[in-house]
């Protein structure tokens, strides 16, 4: 997980643009090995927008105050000069499109999830791949953008966002969560191994993301069961890979929190024409 601190926020650079004209868009992809996860890049930006999204497996998009899960098909927007850095999850693909402003219909003006379609995708990795007219790639491009840009439908479910706190004291605290979302240590014993006080983690928490650690801590466990029990893990061990001693614990917090069991859930997200269309 990022081990960066405001600091390297405060200095993250500004890569030059990779947009060259005529061109309107220019997509970068990375694909991350089979045998462990992408290490994070250091906090960056871009003089234009940015569309991030997934292609295969997992992506995380973190923000100084927020980190994003991407399952196949999500993207978010990105504004422009926006510091920024990412991790793959073994096996995933990640793709990073650049648009400056005059390329697009509106200007990205604040962070914002989007549905990436299937022929998109395809058609972006397309661009990247195949040479062709210039006057053929400009139009095929000025379409892309104009179909990302359209209002799209709600994203299937087990997409968001997770809120990070941003004070350094508790940033290891939060790296320890994210990379073992099950670790079945309490929240004192945690606080003791980072070498934290309860008071400040709680009273850090409560002013940086508005909520308590326990809190915070149920909702990353549980964004990793949807995601896994989607991906067709069994309930009872997604459970167990989330911190949970027992299913029936698991079920309770996980409609709790969503508002349906864990298998309401995935036959929720299965009917989803989403799930079908991007889900790899």
């Amino acid at each position: 997980m990022s081990s960066y601190r405001q600091a390297d926020w405060d200095a993250a650079v500004v890569h030059p643009s990779t947009v060259r004209p005529p061109y309107l868009m220019s997509t970068g992809v990375v694909v991350a090995d089979q045998g462990a996860s992408r290490p994070l890049a250091s906090p960056h930006s871009h003089p234009e927008a940015m569309l991030a999204w997934c292609y295969r497996g997992t992506v995380w998009v973190y923000l100084q105050d927020a980190a994003w899960r991407l399952a196949p098909g999500q993207g978010i927007w990105v504004p422009p000069s926006t510091p920024h850095t990412s991790r793959h999850e073994r096996g995933s693909t990640g793709c990073y499109t650049y648009l400056p402003d005059q390329a697009l219909a509106a200007p990205v003006t604040e962070i914002s999830r989007v549905l990436v379609p299937r022929a998109v995708q395809e058609m972006l990795l397309h661009l990247g791949s195949d040479d062709m007219d210039d006057g053929l790639r400009v139009r095929i491009q000025s379409v892309l953008v104009e179909m990302l840009q359209q209002p799209s439908q709600t994203a299937a479910d087990g997409w968001g966002e997770v809120p990070l706190p941003t004070d350094d004291r508790v940033a290891v605290l939060v790296q320890a969560v994210l990379a073992d979302p099950g670790d079945t240590r309490s929240a004192r014993e945690l606080f003791d191994a980072h070498g934290l006080h309860e008071r400040t983690v709680l009273r850090v928490f409560q002013r940086d993301i508005g909520t308590s650690f326990a809190r915070w801590r149920t909702g990353v466990r549980l964004t990793q069961a949807a995601r896994l029990i989607v991906d067709g893990t069994p309930v009872g061990v997604a459970a167990h890979r989330s911190g949970y001693a027992t299913t029936s614990a698991f079920s309770a917090a996980f409609k709790e929190r969503f508002g349906l069991t864990p298998r309401q859930h995935v036959a929720r997200v299965q009917a989803d024409p989403a799930h079908h269309l991007y889900w790899r």
